[in-house]
């Protein structure tokens, strides 16, 4: 049940922290570990801060914020190896169970940015019983593959639907979409800078 304390915001930081150190403990052992860096709010605005802040360098990571539309988002994560990046976007609600039009912002968000991936994330909620039937029976909502034409490239985007637990301050996962838990989320992180 939501709580009537606390409004969604009030719990982006704890869950961007959560997130950040779940990704960055998955890759601490590497010879090069990745960098996860996190803000909340506008997109360009923030991954320019994000460069300016930790002196980034990268000519791909450079490229891809100044092309990037202003988005407002909930919380989104910049993962680098220093050479490679992916864009992951949090949208947090705090619902009794969020749903198609919850679902259907996160796949606009990731479209319009081109990010690979975006985990919805419920506070003390789960998700309503006709998503879960909608995802189990359509799974390519939430593995999308898209071809850019005008790049000559192919972009996918996986997705998953998680309950922060305010609670115990962690992540319970829902088995929902193509992205099930933050294990699975670093398992493809993985793929991608190996």
């Amino acid at each position: 049940m939501p709580s009537a304390e606390r409004n969604e915001v009030s719990y982006y930081n704890e869950i961007m922290q959560f997130v950040k150190a779940q990704i960055e403990s998955n890759f601490s052992a590497w010879e090069k570990p990745l960098k996860v860096y996190c803000k909340t709010g506008e997109l360009r605005s923030g991954l320019d801060a994000i460069i300016r802040e930790n002196h980034i360098t990268t000519p791909a990571i450079l490229e891809f914020a100044s092309s990037t539309p202003p988005l407002s988002l909930d919380i989104f994560a910049l993962i680098t190896d220093g050479v490679k990046y992916e864009l992951l976007i949090i949208e947090v609600k705090l619902l009794k169970s969020v749903g198609l039009t919850q679902l259907s912002q996160l796949i606009g968000y990731c479209i319009v940015s081109n990010a690979q991936y975006g985990l919805l994330v419920n506070v003390n909620g789960g998700e309503s019983p006709r998503l879960t039937n909608l995802i189990t029976n359509e799974p390519d909502l939430m593995h999308i593959v898209r071809t850019l034409e005008k790049r000559q490239a192919t972009i996918e985007h996986n997705l998953g639907v998680m309950e922060w637990d305010s609670e115990t301050q962690n992540m319970t996962y829902t088995a929902c979409g193509a992205i099930r838990t933050l294990s699975e989320l670093c398992k493809k992180l993985e793929s991608k800078f190996r």
